[in-house]
């Protein structure tokens, strides 16, 4: 199938008993979908729905979802005090 799909194009998908589907291949090819992609689904005003490859965040951006979430994770120092011995190793 050519790679750009017809905008009157419908295909349909059956729902399992365990409420999954298979991505047909036509769909799959398009979004560029390989195994473990995750797909974000929207709601449109109109009540239908849109689906679209989810961009996959690096690590960075996922530690300050996080901490914006969670808050720091950061501690302050210890202060220890003044050191009263010296180790000295020959």
């Amino acid at each position: 199938m050519d790679s750009k799909l017809n905008n009157n194009l419908s295909i349909v998908a059956k729902i399992t008993s365990k409420n999954q589907i298979t991505v047909p291949k036509e769909v799959r090819n398009k979004l560029n979908l390989k195994a473990q992609d995750s797909i974000k689904f929207t709601e449109n005003k109109d009540g239908s729905f849109s689906m679209r490859k989810e961009k996959k965040k690096d690590l960075w951006t996922i530690v300050d979802e996080q901490e914006k979430k969670y808050g720091s994770i950061s501690t302050p120092e210890i202060d220890w005090g003044e050191d009263i011995e010296v180790e000295d190793f020959d």
